[in-house]
């Protein structure tokens, strides 16, 4: 978000931020932490700030499609520090957008570096104030190069046509290798 906003700001016309998130738990009390923190972070960054819109808590199929496909969405950002197999992604290759993330972790099964933003970064230890049953002392995450997510952010909004074409490259490969039938064909194997 910080990088976001500082990347942005006192710009004339800036792009704004879909955030869709939540601290685990869909609360009210969840939900005003997570609102107390972007307002916390807003106050680090001096200037006129690019918009900040919340999506919170669960959402359906449908409204999760219409989000993706509206057409002031230009892309999908997931600063992932470890994703499984990230279906968010994959979902969102079938709108044939582009996608900025991270270079690691279970996504780069499917998305390509020819045709999706993969951001370099380094695996670090885990912050010992989210340790907890699965964050063990001496467990890694992914941390993304902050500069090079600010050239990325920049160099899109200045030069989106660029990236379409391979977005639509990433959205035909994912929906030619990656739909129930051809996972279910790889299952069987």
């Amino acid at each position: 978000v910080k990088s976001f906003l500082e990347t942005f700001k006192n710009k004339p016309k800036s792009p704004a931020l879909i955030l869709k998130t939540s601290g685990g738990v869909i609360s009210y009390m969840d939900r005003e932490k997570l609102l107390r923190k972007i307002h916390n972070i807003k106050k680090t960054v001096k200037g006129k700030l690019p918009k900040i819109y919340i999506v919170y808590g669960d959402l359906l199929d449908e409204e999760i499609n219409q989000l993706y496909n509206h057409p002031k969405v230009k892309c999908m950002v997931s600063l992932t520090k470890g994703e499984g197999f990230g279906r968010p992604l994959l979902e969102f290759t079938t709108t044939k957008k582009p996608i900025i993330t991270t270079g690691w972790s279970g996504h780069v099964d499917f998305l390509k570096p020819d045709m999706s933003i993969l951001l370099p970064g380094a695996l670090g230890d885990i912050h010992p104030s989210v340790r907890n049953q699965w964050f063990i002392e001496g467990a890694k995450w992914f941390d993304v190069d902050q500069i090079a997510w600010g050239k990325v952010l920049k160099d899109m909004y200045k030069n989106y046509k660029n990236y379409t074409h391979r977005a639509k490259q990433q959205g035909n490969f994912a929906k030619e290798n990656f739909t129930y039938t051809k996972m279910k064909e790889k299952f069987s194997k």
